[in-house]
Order: C-alpha cells, then structure tokens, then sequence
C-alpha cells in the first residue's frame, strides 16, 4: 500500500468537531462494520475524507454531509464549484470568470490519491433528487439501472469541468475522472442521528449474539456505543498538524479485542449471558501445561509446530489424582451434544445425568481412547477457545470416525480455520506406533476417504449451538483438501511413557526437563519426517503436534476410573 498523505489543515472537521455528531455516528457505525467484514482493516477519521474505510484492496471515502436545509441535493449543489473573477491576460479584454474547484464532487474526486484503488460514498441525512438516484444504487446492481448512467455522467462531467477554459477535464491525483468516479460512488440516506444510533446499537446485538454472549438490549448496547463514540471523537478531533494518520485510525487489530472485552464485561453483569461452548479464558481451565514450544523447526510451505505437555508433582508425587479429577470436568463436553449441553431445565437433568453415565458406562472399557480424546479436546479448546463439533467427539462403536477431534477456530480479521486432530496414548513401543499413526494418516487425506470425513463433519456439526463461521465453504463437496490448506490444522496429540519421568520426583535427575526437551523434539522429528516420507504432500500441511510424555499411562488410566466411579454410578 502507498503512504497516503494526510491533509496539513485543522479547517472544516477537525476545527468543528462538536457540530459533527451525525458525523461521530456514522465512524463508529463504520469501526463496528468490521465485525461482520473482514476484509475492512481499518477506519480513518478525518485523514483524507471524512472517513476512510481501508480494506485489503481497496480505500472508500467518505463524505458526510449534514448541512441544513429541507431540499433534496440536486446536481447544481453536489456538483458546481464557486467560482471567482480575475482580470484578463494577454489578449483577453474582459475579466474571466475561473472555477475554484471546491464543490463536493471536485472535494471528493481529489481523495482519489493513495495506491490503492479508490471508491467514494455520499452519506447524508437529505434525499437526493431524481437526477442522482442513480447513485444509491449498489455498485453491484448497477446494470439494472444502466440507462440511468449517461445522462447523469454528461451532467455531472459538465458541472466539474464548468468554467474550467481549456484545461483539460478535472481529475484525481491518480489521473481518474468524473466517470471513474461514477463508476466507484455510491449515495446513502440515513435520515438522522437517532437512525445511526439505532443501526450501531443493531451491530452491537447482533455480533455479541453471534459469540453467544446475549445483552441487555435496554442498555448494554448504548453503553458500548458511548464508549466507541469516545475513541472515535477523540481520534477524529487529533489534529493533522501534530499527528499521524495512525494517530487518527481505528485499526481492527484493537477494535476486535477491544470490542470482545466491552461484551464479556457487560454479559458477566447480567444473568442473560448464555454460551453453549465458553470461549473465556477464565472458564477454559487446561488440564495440562506446556513445557516446550518451537515452530521454527522446519522450513517448509505448511507449518510445523511442537509443544511438549507435561502434568504436574505435589509432595514429589505425580499429580495424577489432580489430572482425572481436571479431565472429567471436560468429559460433559466430550460425551454430550451441545442439545444436551443447553437443555438445562430442571425436568431434563436428570435424562442429561442418564445419558452422560450412559456414554461414559459404555466408554469404560474404551478408557484409553477417552482419555486421548478428552486430553486433546481440553488442549484445542484452551489453545484456540474453539467451537467443538461435538457429534464426532463421543465413541460411537456403529460409525467409528478416524478424526476424534474436530474443531472450529473462530478467526477475528481472517477466514475461520477447521482442527482436525488425532490422538494417541502410547506404551512403550513409540517407534512401532509412530509408524501406525502415519499409515493412518496417510489413508486418511486420500481423497475419497477425506471427503467422506468432510461430509461427516458437515453433517454433525449443529450451528444452532456453535458461534458463527464460515467453515461451511471448505467442507463442500466440491472443495478438495488443496483447496483449503490455509484454513486447515491437523494436530496429533501423542501420550506416552518417558524413562526421564518418575511417579516420585526423588527419584528423578534435576535435568530431567532438558531431557525432556530433546526427547520431544525427537519424537516430533521422527513423527514429521515419517510423514513427509511416506507422503511428500504432507510438507504443505499445517501440522501441530503435542507431546505429552508421562510416567505411567497404567497410573493415569486407573486414576481416571476411579475418579469415575466415585462421580458416577455406572450400570
């Protein structure tokens, strides 16, 4: 993007601000557009136009026109520049009368200067005339009115280039005309104030409803607009002279985190705030902690990344009691559809209490492989506070699925991503299993098996219980695995006895964490090489794995059973 060059002038907006409140509206209308775009990256105010909204590809600017008076804007107003007398030059005999190019559309035309390529918008409180209703119409309808656009195109290039002599037609910085602007305007009629307020405080409810996070309509909603229209304020009254344009901008990298803070704020307030799946951090507790972290391993087109997970010792003894007792707290979420999760009507406990001990009961003899779920489940979910899609999590012995772990990372300013995971509790035979995980794999990606998955996934997954997201798109039929590999994370949650770790810290050498270390890094090595061997694709992929070494699986899997017997009665 080029370096857009900020007006050196405090006149007009800046010098007026308080007169502007329609103005502070329409900004903060504006910022909150980017929680439903992601493509809008920022939202300047007062930088070149009124208001620059800045989108990966594109700048629109923005006019915003309050001036008084009950008459509809006609060509003559919007269009016609002042002009003044001069005397004659040369062979000129009487004084000539030269355009001042200040009308809105000549103000409007010159915003057009920065790499990007520029689009316009009217906003205004007052109608336009039939002469310029061409111009409300959406840019992407436009063939429909086509007729409309010759006619308003002569009129409005003969007004710019009024009293203009032989110069040659009125144009941007960047060398566009009155056509190119025609062909990149649009003109928006919002009435008044109190219709701005109303469309923020829409914006404001909706998005809070869609992270699941439900306001008090009466006055949540006006208490966070407030608090936007002071940050707006604040950054359009900045002055151009002494700041900079980021000084003045309202990027969607702080607005996001800034905007999910004011409504968890206010939904722990209120006895309405309701998610099936909790995305604070506050309410995610990880069942295990990270010892070890490295992306930079390998060099390749796909991520690769290595985290070592490790429990922790009290009194010098392995914490397992403390781990079972943390992963049965996942377990509802593991062995229950979000339905279930949500129904929590006094008349239903009691069916959700069967149902739960029902599932686990027939997990029993399964536990292992309830544990890696469960372990793996916890990791994501408090890695990435992502929405599980649940149905693919319990095991179900009639439709068995070779992803255990499928999940949806809810992205801010990018296409959301899709977890696909695995995992696995190993014994004491790492080399022989590593090989098992990857021939698995392997059959896994291939492309009919793989859109079989797809289809699973989509019809498991219930969005009446998930946070929005855009995951539907890479799970169509018609998406293949190639299609999609930046929106895509498989991640491998490997448990396994290690030599280094003792279930009494006394008997363990006080470097066992650098041991540790390496023996991770080992296993990661092995396990990502094996695959790249095996499959070269695999080099594209964005693959996470966790490595989760432990001094007995035997301890932690009895330690789980009897946390569960002493919770649940299982018949």
């Amino acid at each position: 993007m080029g370096q857009t060059v900020m007006e050196q002038s405090d006149s007009g907006g800046v010098a007026a601000l308080k007169g502007f409140t329609y103005q502070n509206l329409a900004a903060a209308y504006y910022v909150l557009c980017m929680l439903r775009d992601k493509s809008l990256i920022s939202v300047r105010c007062e930088v070149v136009d009124d208001i620059d909204l800045v989108y990966d590809n594109r700048i629109e600017y923005v006019q915003v026109k309050t001036t008084d008076g009950d008459s509809k804007w006609c060509i003559k107003d919007f269009a016609e520049a002042t002009t003044k007398t001069v005397p004659p030059t040369g062979r000129q005999r009487v004084n000539q009368t030269i355009s001042q190019e200040d009308s809105i559309l000549h103000k409007s035309i010159q915003c057009d200067k920065d790499k990007l390529p520029g689009f316009f918008r009217m906003l205004t409180p007052r109608e336009v005339t039939d002469s310029l209703r061409y111009l409300k119409v959406p840019l992407s309808d436009r063939s429909e009115k086509i007729q409309e656009r010759e006619p308003l195109l002569k009129r409005l290039t003969a007004a710019v280039n009024r009293h203009r002599k032989k110069l040659p037609p009125f144009s941007s910085p960047n060398g566009n005309d009155t056509e190119y602007w025609l062909d990149h305007a649009e003109w928006t009629v919002i009435p008044n104030r109190e219709h701005l307020e109303l469309l923020c405080t829409k914006l404001i409810l909706q998005s809070a409803h869609q992270k699941g996070i439900y306001l008090s309509a009466n006055e949540d909603p006006e208490r966070i607009l407030a608090s936007l229209l002071k940050n707006v304020t604040d950054k359009g009254a900045t002055s151009r002279v002494l700041k900079t344009i980021a000084n003045k901008s309202y990027h969607r990298k702080d607005f996001i985190p800034w905007f999910n803070a004011e409504i968890e704020h206010y939904a722990n307030l209120s006895s309405s705030h309701v998610k099936v799946y909790a995305t604070s951090r506050a309410e995610l507790k990880a069942i295990l902690s990270s010892f070890f972290h490295d992306k930079e391993m390998y060099e390749l087109v796909g991520d690769k990344s290595c985290t070592g997970l490790h429990g922790h010792y009290h009194q010098r003894k392995y914490s397992y009691n403390i781990i079972a007792k943390n992963l049965h707290q996942w377990l509802p979420e593991v062995l229950l559809l979000p339905g279930e999760i949500a129904d929590n009507t006094p008349e239903n406990l009691t069916r959700k209490f069967s149902t739960f001990t029902k599932r686990y009961s027939k997990n029993a003899d399964f536990i292992n492989n309830l544990v890696s779920k469960a372990l793996l489940h916890s990791t994501i979910r408090t890695e990435y506070k992502s929405q599980p899609i649940a149905a693919v999590l319990h095991i179900d012995d009639a439709q068995k699925t070779c992803f255990d772990n499928v999940h949806i990372v809810l992205e801010d300013h990018t296409p959301d991503k899709l977890i696909m995971g695995f995992s696995e509790l190993i014994g004491n035979d790492i080399e022989e299993s590593l090989a098992e995980i990857v021939t698995n794999f392997d059959d896994l990606i291939e492309s009919e098996a793989f859109s079989s998955q797809k289809e699973k996934i989509l019809s498991a997954k219930d969005d009446s219980y998930l946070l929005e997201h855009d995951i539907d798109e890479i799970l169509a039929p018609n998406k293949s695995l190639d299609d999609s590999l930046d929106r895509l994370r498989f991640v491998f949650f490997i448990g396994y006895e290690s030599n280094h770790l003792k279930c009494n810290k006394k008997e363990m050498e006080d470097t066992y964490l650098e041991e540790l270390e390496g023996e991770v890094i080992h296993q990661f090595k092995a396990l990502i090489d094996q695959l790249i061997l095996k499959n070269d694709f695999c080099e594209d992929l964005h693959i996470e794995v966790y490595l989760y070494p432990i001094p007995s699986l035997a301890s932690l899997i009895s330690a789980v059973q009897k946390q569960g017997e002493s919770l649940w009665t299982l018949t």
